[in-house]
């Protein structure tokens, strides 16, 4: 499971604090239990604190499948610009979102404009499209207990964009959790899935289509088809780093993708030096 990052030294004026928890003024490292620092020589400042123009930050748990705290029902789309925490609760689609099939064009639960974060979500069911990213965009600390029509979709149109996942995890998706429509890369950091058709793809038949890149780090699948389906023809990439595996079809399949919406047509998987980027030593079992 997702390994955590370490967290700042707590600034002059204290001893230093356990990593992970603390910062100066910055955001805590996620971990699943930070590192402990050492004693500081600090006067008078008691073990832990945050140094003078520091506050604690507000850490994120990386821990498995969390307890939600409370639930929220949702009759409408909640459209995020900035920062979004939902202090773990489950929110589940009612009403017009109220649908947990794989009809396209269904809306999803949250809207995410460019630059926003969305953090400390447990996705229930029925989930709908689950999320839509337009942009830049993080996911941070988001479960999808049971996926909709797709986990999340990325549709920003920039190369330069970046859709970031970490700390999460996916169960229960008929098709796929991530969905690549747009332009730019997705990092998926940290992450847990298990019952699903496909953690990522980028899209086989969209118009218009983009070269489309993403990066797996420390990622544990049980119970998969492919994990990754890229199209070679636009010049896709997927990249694997740490990647746990348990009854996976495959780890990349590569496609000819189209843009006037017909099936694309699949030319086999496995690593290559072009488009399926890693070796023997990136997948382990779990």
């Amino acid at each position: 499971m997702p390994k955590g990052g370490t967290g700042s030294t707590a600034g002059t004026g204290g001893a230093n604090g356990g990593k992970g928890g603390m910062t100066t003024g910055g955001t805590a490292g996620m971990a699943t239990a930070g590192k402990g620092g050492s004693g500081g020589a600090g006067t008078g400042g008691a073990a832990g604190k945050a140094g003078a123009g520091g506050s604690a930050g507000s850490a994120t748990t990386c821990a498995r499948w969390p307890t939600a705290q409370g639930s929220q029902s949702v009759s409408s789309t909640i459209e995020v610009s900035g920062v979004y925490d939902g202090g773990l609760k489950r929110f589940s689609g009612t009403g017009e979102l109220g649908t947990a099939t794989q009809g396209e064009d269904q809306d999803p639960l949250f809207d995410l404009s460019n630059n926003s974060t969305l953090r400390n979500v447990i996705i229930g069911s029925p989930a709908a499209d689950g999320i839509h990213c337009n942009g830049i965009c993080t996911l941070e600390n988001v479960w999808w207990e049971d996926v909709g029509e797709d986990a999340a979709t990325f549709r920003g149109t920039a190369p330069s964009l970046t859709m970031t996942i970490r700390c999460g995890g996916a169960r229960n998706a008929a098709d796929k959790v991530f969905q690549h429509n747009g332009n730019g890369t997705m990092i998926i950091q940290d992450f847990v899935a298990q019952d699903i058709g496909k953690l990522y793809r980028s899209c086989g038949n969209c118009d218009p289509q983009y070269a489309r890149h993403v990066e797996l780090i420390n990622v544990d699948v049980t119970n998969s088809g492919p994990l990754v389906g890229v199209n070679e023809n636009y010049g896709d990439t997927a990249t694997f780093t740490d990647i746990g595996t348990s009854n996976v079809d495959a780890i990349c399949e590569r496609y000819i993708g189209n843009d006037t919406g017909a099936e694309p047509e699949s030319t086999g998987d496995g690593p290559d030096s072009a488009h399926c980027l890693y070796e023997a030593s990136d997948i382990h079992g779990i």
